[in-house]
């Protein structure tokens, strides 16, 4: 299970750098816009459209990352408080709770993807650009969020259950200062 984790570790860090390798594209796009309605009076690259898709794709490509790193905020006054043994219980059930919603999530964008397809709904600008494909992507993104999600809440689980408690903290828990620290300075908290 743990090289499973590993792995979708690995993928949840590239759709990361993929959506934020499309945020710079979308920022040469706009710039690009900008100059050549300034100089020319055209608009040739309709950054606007493409970069509400990307937002939209980069920030679903992301939260799987933000799981995996521990960066999702998460109201720690209660958590602190509480006696050592039951931290992982709770970090467990956050999880299973993320899990559930980003499964609800996935199932309601869906159905909004499934029925721009079905209706063959195209963009309100010059593009014309069918909606499915933007927001498949998007939904794509979202399906590996609610997957990693639920992963995290099955290992923390069978952790918890087999007398391991320590290691589903130790993957699942608030960041501790010292992670932090290291994060910010780019070392490694071992964790991956």
């Amino acid at each position: 299970m743990t090289a499973l984790l590993r792995i979708v570790s690995n993928a949840s860090r590239w759709l990361a750098w993929i959506g934020g390798a499309m945020l710079l594209l979308c920022a040469l796009l706009v710039s690009l816009d900008v100059v050549f309605r300034a100089v020319w009076q055209v608009s040739y690259f309709e950054s606007f459209e493409l970069s509400t898709y990307a937002f939209a794709i980069a920030t679903a490509m992301g939260m799987s990352w933000a799981l995996v790193s521990r960066a999702h905020i998460r109201i720690e006054v209660l958590y602190t408080a509480l006696p050592a043994g039951w931290r992982p219980w709770l970090d467990v059930f956050a999880h299973f709770g993320l899990a559930v919603v980003s499964t609800a999530l996935l199932y309601w964008c869906a159905q909004l993807v499934l029925g721009n397809w079905q209706t063959g709904a195209r963009s309100n600008s010059s593009l014309s650009l069918p909606m499915a494909i933007p927001q498949g992507i998007w939904l794509l993104g979202l399906a590996w969020f609610a997957l990693t999600a639920s992963l995290y809440a099955v290992f923390g689980l069978w952790k918890c259950l087999s007398g391991r408690a320590a290691e589903a903290h130790q993957r699942l828990g608030v960041a501790t200062p010292l992670d932090e620290i290291d994060a910010s300075t780019g070392r490694s908290a071992g964790r991956c």
